[in-house]
C-alpha cells in the first residue's frame, strides 16, 4: 500500500467517525432538580410548646418557600423548596404571622436534613367570639327588610383587628362587622334570595391569630306568598290570636309583620 492510499483510508475513517457521532444526541447541560432542605426540631410559642394545628412557614426574600401544620405539640418538620438562585440566602420562619427569634440558617439546594429548634415570642391566643342569634331570625326577601348580626369579640393580649361574616350564600362575599362600644361588632343583613342560611363569623387579632365561630349565624328569608301558610294556621286564614302572637314575636321582622297585617286587613279595617 502506497502512502497516498494510506492517507485516503485514514481520511475516510475520520469522516465516517464524525458522521457517526453526529447521529447520537449530546446531553445538554441543565440545572439539577430542586431538592428541598428538610428542617425539623422543637418549636416554642410564647415559651410553651406550639400547639397542634399551628401553621409554620418559611420565606426567602419574602417569598413563601414552604409550610406545614404542626401535628405534634412542640415539634415541627418543614421542607423548604427554594431554587438554585436562592443558594446562600437567609431563611425566615413564621408561626402564623410572627417571625421566629433570630436563627442562623441559609438555603442550600440539596443539603442533608438538619435539626433546628425554633422559638417564637408574641401573642398566640385566639380571639374569643360570643355570638348571640341573629335578631330577628325571620326576614322578608324584599332586599330592604334586615336582620342585625352582632357579636362580642375580645382579645386581651393584642386586641381585635377585624371581625367578618361570610355572606357568600347570599352572593355578597365576606363583609366586615362595624365595631361598637363594649367590644360589640355588628352589621345588617338583607336578602332578595329566599331560604334558610347560616353564616360563619371570623375574628383576627393584631398578631394574626384567627378563629371562626363554631356556632354559625342562622337566618330564614321568606317570600311574601309563604307568610300565610307559615303563620296563618292550618286553615290558611289569620285569626286575631295568630296576629297577636306574630306581632309579639321578636324573632319575626317588622317587614314580615307589616306584610302579614296588610294581608289581614285586606278585607277592611273593621277587623280591628
Amino acid at each position: 500500500m502506497n502512502i497516498k492510499n494510506k492517507h485516503l483510508r485514514i481520511s475516510s475513517c475520520l469522516v465516517i467517525l464524525l458522521l457517526g457521532i453526529s447521529f447520537f444526541p449530546v446531553a445538554s447541560a441543565s440545572s439539577p432538580p430542586s431538592i428541598p432542605n428538610v428542617l425539623e426540631g422543637n418549636v416554642l410559642a410564647g415559651g410553651a410548646d406550639a400547639p397542634v394545628g399551628t401553621v409554620i412557614s418559611a420565606y426567602i426574600d419574602s417569598k413563601l418557600v414552604g409550610w406545614n401544620s404542626i401535628t405534634e405539640a412542640g415539634k415541627y418538620k418543614l421542607a423548604v423548596s427554594g431554587t438554585e438562585q436562592d443558594n446562600g440566602k437567609k431563611i425566615i420562619f413564621k408561626l402564623g404571622r410572627i417571625e421566629s427569634e433570630p436563627v442562623s440558617v441559609i438555603y442550600q439546594q440539596g443539603a442533608l436534613p438538619a435539626k433546628l429548634d425554633l422559638s417564637f415570642k408574641g401573642d398566640f391566643v385566639d380571639p374569643v367570639i360570643e355570638s348571640p342569634p341573629a335578631s330577628p331570625v325571620y326576614i322578608l326577601n324584599d332586599g330592604k327588610d334586615f336582620s342585625v348580626i352582632s357579636a362580642r369579640v375580645s382579645d386581651e393580649s393584642s386586641g381585635v383587628a377585624s371581625v367578618t361574616i361570610d355572606l357568600s350564600p347570599l352572593g355578597r362575599g365576606v363583609t366586615s362587622l362595624k365595631p361598637e362600644n363594649g367590644g360589640i361588632y355588628s352589621c345588617n343583613v338583607s336578602s332578595t334570595l329566599a331560604g334558610e342560611f347560616n353564616f360563619p363569623l371570623t375574628a383576627m387579632d393584631f398578631f394574626g391569630n384567627e378563629v371562626t365561630s363554631k356556632g354559625n349565624i342562622l337566618i330564614t328569608v321568606l317570600k311574601e306568598e309563604e307568610l300565610t301558610p307559615r303563620y296563618g294556621g292550618a286553615d290558611g286564614v289569620f285569626s286575631t290570636e295568630e296576629i297577636k302572637n306574630l306581632v309579639n314575636d321578636n324573632n319575626i321582622s317588622r317587614g314580615i309583620k307589616y306584610a302579614v297585617l296588610t294581608i289581614y286587613f285586606a278585607d277592611g279595617w273593621d277587623r280591628i
